[in-house]
């Protein structure tokens, strides 16, 4: 299908603008609408750069997600509050929308090489941010049981 290419100042204003209009949306209050603009900032120049080494959407859609996970982890713990809050907000970037677009599109116009093509590329982006959300869930998880074992040794 298609490729749209808008500068990259383009992009990052935008990804910033919309994820602090998600923020606001979503009722996210003070100080944590500008920490979730900045992450969601990050998580598009993340993106962009692991694309740009990757050249492969789903590594690139993984190593974002990551960061997205990560990035909301340190925030909740600065911020005192849930990790949620800045890992929804944060991952729009990473949500494969174009992709969706294209396989309705696709689907509608009767395109079945198409269809399967985009299909592909869709679930691969969504497993690619499962996963990356997983990852830090893992780390995380065993992180604070290892450190609680060594605080009581």
């Amino acid at each position: 299908m298609t490729e749209l290419h808008p500068s990259i100042i383009v992009q990052f204003i935008s990804c910033t603008a919309a994820c602090v209009g998600f923020a606001l949306w979503f009722n996210v209050k003070g100080k944590q609408v500008l920490f979730c603009g900045i992450g969601a900032f990050c998580t598009w120049g993340m993106y962009v750069i692991s694309d740009g080494i990757l050249h492969n959407y789903f590594l690139a859609t993984l190593v974002s997600a990551i960061f997205v996970a990560g990035y909301a982890q340190v925030m909740a713990r600065v911020n005192k509050a849930p990790a949620t809050i800045f890992q929804s907000v944060c991952a729009f970037p990473l949500v494969p929308g174009n992709n969706l677009y294209f396989v309705m599109y696709a689907m509608v116009m009767d395109m079945p090489k198409e269809t399967a093509s985009e299909g592909k590329q869709l679930v691969l982006n969504c497993l690619g941010i499962a996963m990356g959300f997983m990852v830090i869930e893992i780390v995380n998880k065993y992180g604070t049981l290892f450190y609680r074992k060594l605080k009581k040794a």
